[in-house]
């Protein structure tokens, strides 16, 4: 009886994730892009500019082939910008960076469509009439359902002759060869069996939705994939929410299960393992250089922009609550505040959103400590694969322990990443130099523990220590829900009841902003993703730790109202 409801669920699930923000669309979602407010952030248009279509490495297909294929069911073209917005994807402004007026997020480098940070990493608002723009925010962004529509929109363009010819005309023109003809059906053909592998690979169960990505379950199968073994994947199972990434490179660890560091060259190899899992091409056959000089990887991956765009997001302040929306209630925060010391602040610490200068010495809480959905953590560690033309080869490239043939995908990404950073030599002893500029310190220490949890960890990488997940300074706490790792619980207010009294279900796709309970309004609407948390990754458990003693002295609902408004205020 278990398996048919989770069935029934699962089923009811995929009917409801239809065609997202459909109603947003109708109701003013196509808005001029010259409505939006942008809030103070310490960018400017130039620098947000160029963040939103800096080339990283990214080359998920031929541009030619995206911008000319026309949706599955009709025959409008699938870039349409319209159609763009119900995958989550925000509007984008024609111009020197983006001369096809392309969405946030959307690259073009030699001729190839990519994305880049800033599709993740952008959020928007709705407010009564206005649009908020929040940089480095979560964006609404459902890939999974984007990347199904293009296979969608390629395989019955190529079933359908008049689909077929319709596009032919768009790329080569009225006049034109046989050979041309040949040669692009060829590489249609290609760039569809690409994408068909790829959907098949990263199919799971249970829908992500808006917002969510199992990106750490991504760049594991692209590790697998590149080591050449057929069927050598597992299920990303264990989506979790686009983090708001003010403030990362000050962190000394990164990452929800906090397994990246920031010193050394670790920023550098973070957003290299990012590009390789969003479509960055990889040749894993060592390059020599003067015929004996180990030249690493070759790859797409664009280093000099990666260290760029980490110095950009340095930069970046969190969003203040706008002015335009109701004032916060001060007797109310500050009631609030003296809560937040007492029951939170030693997770999340105070930080001075806008000093230059500031460090943030991450905290950590074990899995039995937080009790939250445990599958990020897990997979990370314990996803293993075939290890292909790897075996034989040190995890990290030029070091480590040798690989068998059978690992975890982890290090397998990890001599891959090697391989890149060996690849690019120059930025690679720049970004050490970044991380020693950003004041990151390279030494090793352990994690201290009090009552088995970790309240700091080190700079080792052990099994204990990431089976953990990584709490941080709050502000602009206010901009990032839903909450929890895996974004299950739908806003603030919820974050701070017992898990059993927390919603079971949700709706979540429209940018309209709940100004009480604060997050996302929960509201079915056409398009909107219905996210059920009794399903595997899905769960909003735990995180009661902190926030009163439930069986003896529970919060009273006044002190979680005066919780929440101190949080705006973050």
């Amino acid at each position: 009886m278990k398996y048919i409801e989770h069935f029934i669920i699962i089923i009811v699930a995929i009917l409801l994730h239809a065609s997202a923000l459909a109603s947003e669309i109708q109701d003013k979602q196509s808005m001029e892009i010259d409505e939006l407010v942008y809030l103070e952030q310490n960018w400017s248009d130039s620098d947000r500019e160029w963040f939103y279509y800096i080339d990283q490495g990214s080359r998920l297909m031929p541009y030619r082939i995206f911008k000319n294929i026309e949706q599955a069911d009709n025959e409008s073209l699938l870039s349409d910008a319209l159609n763009l917005l119900r995958f989550g994807f925000l509007l984008g402004k024609k111009s020197k960076s983006n001369p096809e007026t392309l969405p946030v997020g959307f690259t073009l480098a030699n001729d190839y469509l990519g994305l880049n940070c800033a599709a993740c990493h952008t959020q928007q608002l709705k407010y009564k009439d206005k649009f908020v723009r929040i940089d480095g925010g979560q964006s609404m962004m459902d890939l999974s359902m984007f990347l199904t529509a293009i296979e969608a929109s390629m395989q019955t363009t190529l079933d359908d002759e008049n689909k077929y010819n319709r596009f032919e005309k768009r790329v080569l023109g009225e006049k034109h060869s046989n050979n041309e003809s040949l040669a692009l059906k060829k590489e249609f053909q290609n760039y569809l069996a690409i994408r068909k592998d790829n959907n098949r690979r990263n199919k799971t169960d249970v829908a992500y939705g808006y917002s969510r990505l199992d990106a750490f379950g991504a760049i594991l199968n692209k590790g697998l994939l590149l080591a050449g073994v057929k069927d050598n994947y597992n299920s990303p199972d264990a989506p979790t929410s686009y983090p708001y990434i003010w403030d990362t490179p000050q962190h000394d660890y990164v990452e929800w299960d906090g397994s990246q560091s920031n010193a050394d060259i670790g920023a550098l190899a973070r957003n290299v393992g990012e590009v390789i899992g969003v479509f960055g091409d990889v040749e894993p056959v060592t390059k020599k250089w003067l015929y004996f000089i180990d030249g690493g990887y070759p790859s797409s991956i664009q280093a000099k922009n990666l260290r760029d765009m980490e110095k950009k997001v340095a930069t970046l302040h969190s969003p203040l609550w706008p002015e335009f929306f109701p004032k916060i209630d001060q007797a109310k925060a500050k009631a609030g505040r003296v809560l937040y010391e007492n029951h939170c602040l030693s997770c999340h610490q105070d930080i001075d959103r806008t000093d230059p200068n500031r460090k943030i010495k991450t905290r950590m809480s074990t899995l039995d400590a937080i009790q939250t959905d445990p599958w990020m953590a897990k997979n990370a560690i314990f996803q293993r694969g075939k290890t292909g033309i790897f075996a034989g080869k040190p995890r990290f490239y030029s070091v480590g322990d040798i690989m068998g043939e059978d690992e975890p995908a982890l290090y397998i990404v990890n001599n891959i990443m090697g391989g890149v950073l060996t690849n690019n030599p120059i930025q690679s002893l720049l970004a050490i130099r970044d991380s020693e500029q950003m004041g990151h310190p390279d030494e090793i220490h352990p994690p201290k523990y009090v009552d088995g949890e970790i309240i700091e960890r080190g700079q080792e990488v052990s099994e204990k220590a990431l089976l953990a997940y990584k709490a941080r300074p709050l502000n602009g706490v206010w901009a990032g829900g839903p909450y929890l790792h895996n974004g299950s619980v739908p806003n603030l207010y919820e974050l701070l009841l017992p898990a059993s009294q927390r919603t079971k279900s949700f709706y979540i796709g429209s940018w309209e902003f709940d100004l009480i309970k604060v997050g996302y309004v929960d509201e079915e609407r056409a398009g909107s993703f219905f996210f059920e948390t009794r399903l595997k990754g899905n769960s909003n458990a735990g995180h009661e730790y902190g926030t009163g003693d439930y069986d003896t002295d529970p919060f009273t609902d006044e002190e979680i109202w005066a919780l929440v408004e101190y949080m705006k205020t973050l």
